[in-house]
């Protein structure tokens, strides 16, 4: 997110989760909303000389609300759980109603291992770990898509960034950057 960039800190990438990490979810959503419809219609429409309709109603509503707020959750879960690169640091943001945002600012960064097993190249994801100076244990970034592309920029911010060079800046036009400024004007000749 732009908000947490300092001052001369450009975003380079922004990842987070591949979707498959909510399809869990969807099929548990799925499969609890069919046997409790199916357990609603066991229920009789008259118990002990009662309609009891308006009941199952409210149960029918409940439960609806209950599963589509099951459902809502994990996706923002997922949807707002981002790993951002910048020229100096990875920023790690997650969570719904509390928000926790972490760096790891790249001269700390120690070793980096992209893990990538048969099922998560299948869907073209990886694992990336990250160990940093002054921090227990790595930091994983799970399933990653296309982690192969993040992990070299990682790669190349953390190069660029112990050799004090920027990041490549794309040409102008290039991926939606505008063009850069004109060169100021001024004096055009060389020498001091």
């Amino acid at each position: 997110m732009a908000t947490h960039l300092l001052e001369g800190e450009t975003e380079i990438a922004v990842e987070r989760e591949h979707v498959l990490v909510v399809l869990p979810t969807v099929i548990g959503v799925a499969a609890c909303t069919v046997v409790l419809l199916f357990l609603l219609q066991l229920i009789p429409r008259h118990l002990l000389g009662h309609d009891i309709i308006g009941t199952r109603v409210v149960v029918d509503v409940v439960v609806a609300v209950l599963v589509a707020g099951w459902l809502l959750v994990r996706v923002l879960r997922w949807r707002l759980r981002t790993y951002t690169l910048t020229t100096h640091r990875i920023i790690l943001s997650r969570g719904v109603l509390s928000r926790v945002t972490e760096s790891i600012g790249l001269d700390r960064v120690q070793d980096t291992v992209m893990r990538r097993p048969l099922a998560d190249r299948l869907i073209r994801a990886g694992n990336i770990e990250i160990e940093s100076a002054g921090r227990d244990g790595v930091e994983v970034l799970r399933l990653i898509p296309h982690a192969d592309r993040f992990y070299t920029q990682i790669l190349q911010a953390i190069e660029n960034h112990r050799q004090g060079a920027g990041y490549p800046v794309p040409e102008a036009g290039e991926a939606g950057f505008p063009p850069p400024p004109p060169a100021p004007r001024g004096n055009q000749q060389g020498g001091l």
